[in-house]
């Protein structure tokens, strides 16, 4: 009889495919996030959203504050542990 592993749960991938940047972020990374899925430039993710919020009746601001509610966080690369200088080889005496 085998017995269940403790295997850590993988995490789960975000349902829309995207997840907010905490690189590329003014407000809560929603734009940075859908510019770095799509491959478009950040700048223009903004204006269309604000076009969208501003003449599609306050859609475009709803969807983002959807979007800043329920899409996760993208998770930071672990930043490199700190390297020792390389020591002397010198043996002054």
């Amino acid at each position: 009889m085998t017995t269940p592993q403790n295997t850590p749960a993988a995490p789960t991938p975000s349902t829309l495919g995207f997840r907010r940047s905490v690189r590329d972020r003014w407000i809560a990374g929603v734009c940075g996030g859908i510019a770095e899925r799509t491959g478009l430039d950040p700048t223009l993710v903004r204006v269309l959203a604000v076009l969208l919020a501003v003449f599609g009746h306050l859609i475009g601001l709803i969807a983002y504050l959807a979007a800043w509610a329920l899409v996760p966080e993208e998770t930071p690369a672990a930043p490199a542990p700190p390297t020792a200088p390389p020591e002397s080889t010198d043996t002054a005496v």
